[in-house]
């Protein structure tokens, strides 16, 4: 039975039917609210989603970063075309895999979006696990309009590279724990943006976000963070969904996707978890089963930074799994 915890907007059962339950009453309470399903990867958000689009007739909204790629479909387990015929699916294979991305540019198009289904008078669900792009969404981020500079970005480049990718990592989280805790350690590229941010502004991410989220939320949300419990059992999972990965074809999958893209190697979509560890496999990097096993341990470490972003929030009805 679903119960609530000592928080009381936490509710935890060993039984994911019921927690889907528990989604489905307090949604149909907020019928003028968007449901919003966000947790770590691997939670089976992508599921619940689905289940709930059904009973409510709703139409899902992607907030994943990497299914908005088109042909990147294993490694980021979109939902299937069958799903996708029966409920519709928006933001999902909207950029080729070299285009550029942010969360900027998803808090446009998603905005514009839920706009564009509320006046239709149709009930939109976001799913995803990118917690940047979700909670920009959920705060109404504003983002600042300074213009790139080609000098201070490639000079920023060059100090990271020096003082080394890890290093710099180390750096913001002692400047910006909260920034640190989004981005990933090997992450050059929104590592050198965080420091081009910083020099222009002289504020850090986390602030630059306090000072934008002021102005609140541009709609009315009911949001939800599946999380499981213990985080061993969501590791297993991970472990298992990783193995599925391969044996579903993901080295196959990124060989036909580099034929396509031969500069793969500056593309965005190629750093994706899964897909930059096959990648590393068809370079004679390293074996098919060391590729599985880095897979795995990448996305353990991501979805542990998920959980860290996420439960510094207040503002999210808290599901929690618990299986047996």
């Amino acid at each position: 039975m679903v119960k609530p915890t000592d928080k009381p907007l936490t509710f935890h059962s060993s039984s994911f039917r019921e927690l889907e339950d528990k989604l489905l009453e307090v949604v149909s309470a907020k019928p003028e609210a968007i449901p919003v399903i966000t947790g770590p990867t691997a939670t089976g958000k992508s599921t619940m989603a689905f289940h709930l689009a059904q009973k409510i007739n709703g139409e899902i909204v992607n907030g994943d970063a990497m299914q908005i790629y088109r042909g990147f479909d294993i490694g980021t387990a979109k939902p299937s075309l069958e799903q996708r015929r029966e409920i519709p699916h928006h933001l999902f294979d909207t950029r080729d895999a070299c285009e550029s991305y942010s969360v900027a540019m998803y808090v446009e198009e998603a905005t514009k979006l839920l706009h564009d289904l509320k006046a239709q008078n149709k009930r939109p669900i976001v799913c995803g696990g990118s917690v940047q792009y979700v909670c920009a969404l959920l705060d109404g981020l504003e983002f600042h309009g300074h213009r790139p500079d080609r000098a201070l970005r490639e000079r920023i480049n060059r100090e990271v590279t020096e003082r080394g990718v890890r290093e710099s990592w180390d750096l913001i989280e002692k400047i910006d724990p909260e920034a640190a805790s989004s981005i990933a350690p090997v992450d050059k590229r929104r590592i050198a943006r965080f420091f081009e941010l910083y020099s222009q502004t002289g504020l850090t991410k986390t602030e630059l976000n306090r000072r934008s989220r002021l102005r609140g939320s541009r709609f009315n949300f009911v949001s939800f963070h599946l999380d499981w419990r213990p985080r061993t059992a969501l590791y297993e999972r991970i472990n298992a969904r990783a193995e599925t990965m391969y044996e579903s074809g993901i080295v196959s999958e990124t060989h036909a996707l580099m034929r396509e893209h031969p500069n793969y190697g500056t593309c965005p979509a190629f750093r994706g978890i899964g897909y930059r560890e096959a990648v590393m496999h068809l370079e004679g990097k390293m074996t098919e089963n060391e590729a599985l096993e880095l897979t795995a341990q990448s996305t353990r470490r991501y979805a542990k930074r998920q959980q860290t972003w996420l439960r510094r929030r207040n503002d999210l009805i808290r599901l929690l799994y618990e299986p047996l």
